[in-house]
């Protein structure tokens, strides 16, 4: 009693309503991106911003064909944090979009398809144990 965490017949279940209205509705498109790593980056980038803002951000990165986990691997920090500044609080978010990126390599070899991979309720530990990632950001 008390748990947050859900056990495997609620997950089956939601899961099972989840797939139902996908079937029904198809893709509801509710965040704007390519990729699932874009998601990730743009969960980072709206903290404390407006979407207008981000967007800005996201097409800097795209344009400057960085908008991938390499891209920001081998990106240096004060030019990731140039190309992020519209976002505001451009130096925190470029260090914490670095430190998910070590992350991501320490523990899924680089790969988001791996990540993905762990149940969610392990998943969502493992982010909100990283600096500057809360509830909301996690769960997007």
């Amino acid at each position: 009693m008390g748990s947050n965490l859900k056990t495997a017949p609620q997950e089956k279940i939601l899961r099972a309503c989840y797939e139902a209205l996908f079937y029904a509705w198809g893709p509801q498109h509710w965040w704007p991106a390519r990729t699932r790593f874009e998601v990730i980056v743009g969960a980072y980038l709206t903290q404390n911003t407006s979407w207008t803002n981000v967007e800005h951000a996201l097409r800097r990165l795209r344009g400057a064909g960085l908008l991938s986990v390499a891209g920001i691997r081998r990106t240096a920090l004060p030019e990731l944090e140039s190309l992020i500044r519209s976002a505001g609080y451009f130096r925190q978010k470029a260090q914490r979009l670095k430190t998910f990126v070590a992350f991501l390599d320490e523990h899924y070899g680089g790969s988001v398809n791996r990540m993905f991979a762990q149940t969610t309720e392990k998943l969502r530990v493992e982010l909100l144990a990283l600096n500057g990632v809360g509830p909301e950001t996690a769960d997007s």
